[in-house]
């Protein structure tokens, strides 16, 4: 009787261990985007893809596209730099342009799919869609991360963050 609780409960405990939240990463890069799309946030926006968020919320791979394509950013390099930001837009709020973040949904499709929708284009009047990613979360290391992002274009999935990155950086 004893070993039959003994096994009940290591099965539940592995089963807890094992159920990570894959929404986790998806929503702290995406709530980090919405901080620096917030009014009054000019200044002091934060590092979406800093070293930090690189390591603990992407995968080996996207990280090393990430930093090959930072190598050849799409504007010149400032003197004295030898790498740059890889984008000429936010690929998360999908643009340059834009208002505070609304609304944000962050839904685990499964089998590792994470879908963001939020609303940052309201302030321009009109009836605009939601921005929709789709995150494709990996286990690494024992957590989830993000191994790429499709933004959604159209009601279609759109080209891979991570392609757009590895091409860039001739990977």
């Amino acid at each position: 009787m004893k070993s039959t609780w003994i096994a009940l409960l290591l099965t539940l405990l592995s089963g807890t261990a094992m159920a990570a939240d894959v929404t986790a990463p998806v929503r702290e890069v995406v709530e980090a985007t919405a901080r620096n799309w917030a009014e009054g946030s000019t200044g002091q926006e934060e590092e979406v893809f800093s070293t930090d968020r690189l390591t603990r919320l992407f995968s080996n791979d996207f990280a090393s596209a990430f930093e090959a394509a930072s190598k050849n950013p799409p504007y010149d390099i400032p003197e004295g730099e030898t790498t740059g930001f890889p984008f000429d837009y936010d690929p998360i709020a999908q643009g340059q342009d834009g208002c505070p973040f609304e609304d944000i949904r962050i839904e685990d499709d499964g089998d590792g799919q994470v879908t963001a929708l939020f609303d940052n284009r309201s302030c321009f009047g009109g009836d605009a869609p939601d921005t929709v990613l789709i995150f494709h979360v990996v286990e690494e290391g024992g957590r989830p991360v993000i191994d790429d992002i499709y933004p959604v274009e159209d009601g279609q999935s759109g080209s891979s963050i991570k392609q757009d990155l590895k091409r860039q950086g001739g990977l």
